[in-house]
């Protein structure tokens, strides 16, 4: 039952690492887990005014490719953590803790990437990817519990990470 489990969060770590992750020209943009976000309009990569929406302004390119970091590192610690628990390493309950541990990070750094963006459009987009995280994580309380993982593409998440990938490019 456990392998079970943890290999359906092993799913959603094969998911989450090639879905989304670049933009029409190849290369990264900030995107999370959404299969979908990569298909966005997308930005021409010209730097914006950075007070509405469209392309990100000097300023907050930084703040994408911030974002872009954190996004992959991340997903390569998710995927980590899942493998070591699929393998035995530590039981259900330090994959638990490891998994809530890691989703908390990421929403954290989310929310400082939100903190220092100047487009308010970024901005929200970013804290609505911490709070979709946190509500994620806050699911998340048994081994059993980590079969939600499967489906990471949540609203808020989906919402926030097709926004940032149309600011960011």
């Amino acid at each position: 039952m456990k392998r079970r489990i943890l290999a359906g969060a092993a799913l959603a770590v094969l998911l989450l690492t090639g879905a989304g992750c670049t933009d029409t020209n190849g290369s990264g943009s900030a995107s999370g887990p959404s299969a979908s976000a990569g298909s966005g309009s997308g930005a021409s990569g010209t730097p914006g005014t950075g007070t509405s929406g469209g392309p990100a302004s000097a300023a907050d390119k930084q703040i994408c490719d911030d974002t872009e970091a954190l996004v992959a590192q991340s997903t390569k610690k998710f995927g980590e953590e899942v493998v070591k628990a699929v393998q035995g390493g530590g039981g259900e309950a330090a994959a638990v803790a490891a998994i809530k541990t890691l989703f908390a990070e990421w929403s954290a750094g989310m929310l400082i990437q939100s903190e220092k963006a100047t487009n308010p459009e970024l901005k929200s987009a970013l804290k609505q990817y911490s709070q979709g995280l946190e509500k994620l994580n806050s699911q998340i309380n048994t081994a059993a519990d980590l079969t939600k993982l499967q489906d990471l593409n949540t609203p808020e998440i989906e919402a926030a990470t097709e926004k940032v990938s149309q600011i960011c490019g």
